[in-house]
């Protein structure tokens, strides 16, 4: 787009000039001649005169006003351009450490800060990233076998002032102290748990001797993490080694199945000894009952049997015989009058009802030792009271005394 378009013309007609003080009939703007007024308008601001010594006083005045004032724009656009240079702005994750002529002044945390340009200068460090370094090599263990163990550190800056200046290589001092402290303590260790059972007490040590010689260097580093990585035996004997982690491996399962099963079975045993223990007091307590019962029932019988001793015997001789046979399953009847016995076979009528009925609980193994104990008291009993063996005439004799 050109500088006058065609037909624009000022209030007195005339047609506009371009910035170079030209119009369209004057032709083209003429470059050296710009470069001319922008010369003396420099030279006007900086107070020089085009008119050499022979200009005026008043030239002179005017001159030295606006060296003057050239002069202090210059000094005004300095001192922004120093103010705006020194602003710099810390992120959240670092820290900036201040020196003024190389001298350590303060340590900054995150925002906007302003420091002086040439005088102070800054060190900004990201105090919350986390590296990684790795170590490791052949050693020597306590039992005097070599091993190739590894570990990897990880750490960060805790003390940026301490960081910069106080070690000169910081990474490298905690390269060699790494390698010394994980030296001492695989020297301290043997063969077996470096490799199995002991690695994570390892670590552990490792970490703490690392952190402490660390501390005594004030290196501002933090170990953060530290693991085991790879630990092997020497190739020449690894087959070896392999079986007797393998075996370790079996027995630490064997122990662990071992445990298992004696926290499964030792509550069961002292479940079934506490219901021994019950049962065997339910046994007493139920023994002691029915001697109290009958000693109390024998003090009853006691003087009807002084009153008349026969009676009394028939009559505990036949509640005796009864009490027996109605456990029996096989009754003999003899016939009045007959030579013949009659056999009722009970014990297969019995199983017979119970086919026809179904499956009936069995008796517990208790209840029929306490039944035949029962049966051989009441037995025992009879002997006492009677004085003699009982017999079958006996059983006749109420019939025919007509009892």
């Amino acid at each position: 787009m050109s500088w006058n378009e065609p037909g624009d013309r000022d209030d007195k007609g005339k047609k506009k000039k371009d910035p170079w003080g030209r119009n369209d009939e004057e032709g083209p703007p003429n470059i050296d001649e710009a470069l001319r007024q922008l010369q003396r308008k420099l030279r006007a601001v900086f107070g020089q005169s085009e008119g050499g010594s022979g200009s005026s006083s008043f030239a002179g005045k005017s001159s030295s006003g606006n060296r003057t004032f050239g002069f202090t724009l210059i000094a005004i656009i300095a001192l922004v351009i120093y103010v705006i240079s020194g602003i710099y702005v810390v992120e959240p994750a670092e820290e900036a450490v201040i020196l003024r002529l190389g001298k350590y002044i303060e340590t900054v945390g995150p925002g906007p800060h302003w420091i002086a340009p040439i005088i102070e200068t800054k060190e900004v460090l990201n105090v919350q990233e986390v590296k990684t370094t790795k170590h490791g090599g052949q050693m020597l263990t306590k039992d005097e076998n070599i091993v190739s163990a590894e570990i990897a550190v990880q750490y960060r800056i805790n003390n940026a002032k301490d960081y910069l200046f106080n070690l000169v290589q910081p990474e490298k001092s905690l390269q060699q102290v790494s390698e010394s402290a994980l030296r001492s303590v695989v020297g301290q260790s043997s063969l077996n748990e470096v490799l199995t059972s002991g690695r994570g007490e390892i670590g552990v040590e490792i970490r703490k001797q690392i952190q402490q010689n660390l501390n005594n260097y004030q290196s501002g580093l933090e170990i953060s993490d530290l693991a085991m990585q790879q630990t092997k035996a020497p190739e020449e004997v690894k087959a070896a080694f392999d079986d007797a982690i393998k075996a370790q491996q079996d027995e630490e399962r064997l122990v662990n199945e071992a445990e298992a099963y004696s926290r499964k079975i030792i509550p069961i045993a002292e479940g079934r000894a506490k219901r021994t223990f019950e049962e065997a007091r339910a046994y007493k307590e139920r023994v002691i009952l029915e001697a109290v019962g009958k000693t109390a029932k024998f003090s009853e019988i006691l003087p009807q049997y002084q009153k008349a001793p026969q009676v009394m015997r028939e009559r505990l001789y036949l509640d005796t015989m009864q009490e027996v046979y109605a456990r029996t399953p096989k009754v003999l009847i003899d016939v009045s009058g007959g030579n013949n016995l009659v056999y009722l076979p009970l014990d297969k009528l019995i199983a017979a009802r119970d086919v026809n009925s179904g499956p009936q609980k069995e008796e517990e193994d208790d209840g029929s030792l306490a039944s035949n104990d029962k049966s051989n008291q009441s037995m025992n009993s009879l002997s006492r009271n009677v004085g003699r063996r009982p017999s079958y005439e006996d059983a006749e004799r109420p019939s025919r005394n007509g009892a």
